[in-house]
Order: structure tokens, then C-alpha cells, then sequence
């Protein structure tokens, strides 16, 4: 990156949002912030340059006037969004607009592989193992799939267009199934009903152009802290489904791993993600990668440390007692401390309010 190139991140997810200007903070950039109102405490952020808010919509449907407006559609600038809606939105304007943008792809492709309910059928087509997944268009017609061939307890229940934690629920019998219909409060729709595989989730993130994994790393968080296997099969499976629809662009695949170790892939966020600072304890330059061109270079860059990274085993560290090396020790400290009014905002949102001016 040249001297004159300058970050702009367009913020309609202010969780995701809030690990990429983390990331960008680790890696030292500067950041021009477009989000959608209500996030007025990103301005506190370490790696905030500029801050502008505007509503979502127009993210959504007139995002290129936006980045206009503010002298942003320039060839000095370089475009990163945080979410789906802002995802989309800069991936149907990356060929109209002047500034670099992070690897793009057809949208069209992208809401295929990014949908919960079509991203089972992608799998099956191309022969990824993923658990058995039913779609209904609302809570309502829960009950009847109980009937399909195939069905049985537990399983797991989700809104197709939500992200994170949202709309997720566990059904381990009928009653529990009758009361999500019965509950007032659950109003999505429509709805994935999938087999629940008991097992260890794991995640494997990922830089992707047409096609092809760039770099990519396997993460398994606990409690306690956090681990970075590598895991073979994970990345096959991953670049397989990448490859089907020639996927470009930033990726987050959720995995589920049976107590026999066999791999079921269960969705992908199609977007950047919310731990993405955790890939600076690998040495990831995970924004320059995010943007620059690689196709002429065949080399896929596989990250992963033996080390297990907890704040026990860094403190262990620091005194060169224990796994992690005082290197490793004081790299953990530095994703923390880095940007503490964001690792702060992560960890207790309702400290939010009070920066929110």
C-alpha cells in the first residue's frame, strides 16, 4: 500500500465493524468510518480517522452517492465493509466505482452461498458433508417437518436472514418445537431446521479470489481462549464450495466436528467476521490481504500455531514459564490493548451508550 492510499469501511454491522477496525488498528491503518446510525461510539476507536453516519438504507440502495459525497470514490482509497448489507452493497457497485475494493465477487453468487437456506443445497451438490436441513417459510409449519423423511431430535432451528446468535434456537423434542411456535416474540421467517450434530464448533476464515483460498487459517475458541489447528479437511471442503460458485472475497465457514472427528459444514458469512483481530496472533495482515491482488501467485498460505492463546498461558509467558514464548505473550497483550476502547466495546456492550455522542 502506498503512502497516499487511505481505508474507508462501511460499518452496517457495528459487531463485525468493531473487529475490523480492531484488525485495521493491529496492522496499523487508518480508517475513514461510513455507519449506519446508531454507531456513533466507533468514532472512539483507535484506528478512527474520520467518522461519518448515515442511515442504513442508504447503504443499502445508494451506497456509491454516499462514498461520493464524501470524496471517497477516488483511486487513493480503498473500500472494506463490515456486515451483510454493507457486503452487498459494495460488492453491487465495485465495477462502477473509481476506489480500490476489497476482493469482490457477483452478488448474485454471493446471496446464494451467504443464504442459510441455499448453502445446504450447494453443499449437497458438490458432495460436502452438512447436517440434514429442511426450509419452511414461517414458524407455523414447524410441526409438519417432523414428518419428513429423515427427521429426528435434536435439531436446530434458525432465521435464514439473521446473523450471529439471533434467531437461533434448539428444539430436543416436540414440545420444545410447539413452543417456538407459540412464542410471540419469534417472528422470523422463513426458517432452516437442521440436524443437530453434538460434537466442538469450529471456524475456518478465509481470503478467497474466483475460486481459489489465498490464506486461510482453522479457529476453535473455548472459554478459556483460543487455538488455531490446522485442519486439512476443513480448508478441502472450504475451497470446494469456493470453487463451485467462484467465490471472491473475505469468508467465514462455521463447521461442526462429531466425537469421531467427521466434519460437517453447516453455513457460510459471506462477509468479514467478528474475531478477525485474533488473526494478528498468527501474523496475518488480514486488510492488506483482504484487497491485494494475488492471482499470479499460486502459493496458498495455510496459517496455523500449535499454541493454545489464553490469558493464563500469556501471563506464563511474560515470565518465560510456560507454551506461548514471551513473543507470542506480548502479541496476545498488544490485540488487547492495542485499541482498548473497542476491545472494551466488544467485550461489555452496554459501555456503548456512554461513548455514544
Amino acid at each position: 500500500m502506498n503512502q497516499k492510499t487511505q481505508m474507508v469501511f462501511v460499518i452496517n454491522d457495528p459487531v463485525v465493524g468493531l473487529g475490523l477496525l480492531r484488525t485495521a488498528k493491529l496492522g496499523h491503518y487508518k480508517v475513514n468510518i461510513v455507519a449506519r446510525t446508531g454507531c456513533k461510539w466507533l468514532r472512539w476507536t483507535a484506528a478512527c480517522e474520520s467518522f461519518d453516519e448515515v442511515d442504513e438504507s442508504r447503504i443499502a440502495n445508494d451506497l456509491l452517492s454516499v462514498l461520493r459525497e464524501r470524496g471517497f470514490d477516488h483511486p487513493d482509497y480503498v473500500c472494506f465493509a463490515a456486515g451483510d448489507i454493507a457486503t452487498q452493497a459494495l460488492q453491487e457497485i465495485a465495477s462502477e466505482i473509481k476506489a480500490t475494493c476489497q476482493h469482490t465477487m457477483d452478488s448474485k453468487a454471493r446471496k446464494k452461498i451467504g443464504n442459510k437456506a441455499t448453502f445446504s443445497e450447494i453443499c449437497k451438490t458438490v458432495d460436502v458433508p452438512t447436517p440434514q436441513t429442511w426450509v419452511i417459510n414461517n414458524k407455523k409449519l414447524l410441526p409438519s417437518v417432523t414428518n419428513l423423511e429423515g427427521f429426528s431430535f435434536p435439531v436446530i432451528v434458525k432465521a435464514v436472514n439473521m446473523s450471529g446468535s439471533i434467531g437461533i434456537r434448539e428444539a430436543n423434542n416436540v414440545e420444545e418445537l410447539a413452543a417456538i411456535v407459540d412464542d410471540e416474540n419469534y417472528d422470523y421467517a422463513p426458517l432452516v431446521v437442521q440436524q443437530f450434530i453434538s460434537g466442538y464448533d469450529v471456524g475456518f476464515s478465509c481470503i478467497v479470489e474466483n475460486g481459489y483460498i489465498r490464506s486461510g487459517y482453522t479457529q476453535r475458541r473455548s472459554k478459556g481462549g483460543d487455538s488455531f489447528p490446522r485442519h486439512d479437511e476443513l480448508m478441502a471442503h472450504a475451497e470446494t464450495l469456493c470453487r463451485a460458485v467462484k467465490y471472491s472475497g473475505p469468508a467465514n465457514i462455521d463447521a461442526r466436528i462429531d466425537a469421531a472427528g467427521n466434519v460437517y459444514i453447516i453455513e457460510c458469512n459471506a462477509r468479514f467476521w467478528a474475531t478477525s483481530p485474533l488473526s494478528y496472533l498468527l501474523g496475518i495482515d488480514l486488510i492488506a490481504e483482504g484487497y491485494q491482488a494475488n492471482e499470479s501467485d499460486s502459493n496458498v498460505r495455510h496459517y496455523h500455531d500449535s499454541t493454545y492463546f489464553s490469558p493464563a498461558n500469556a501471563l506464563k509467558g511474560l515470565l518465560k514459564a510456560g507454551p506461548m514464548g514471551s513473543d507470542k505473550a506480548r502479541r496476545y497483550f498488544r490485540s488487547i490493548l492495542a485499541d482498548l476502547p473497542a476491545f472494551i466495546f466488544t467485550k461489555v456492550p452496554a459501555s456503548r451508550k456512554l461513548f455514544a455522542f
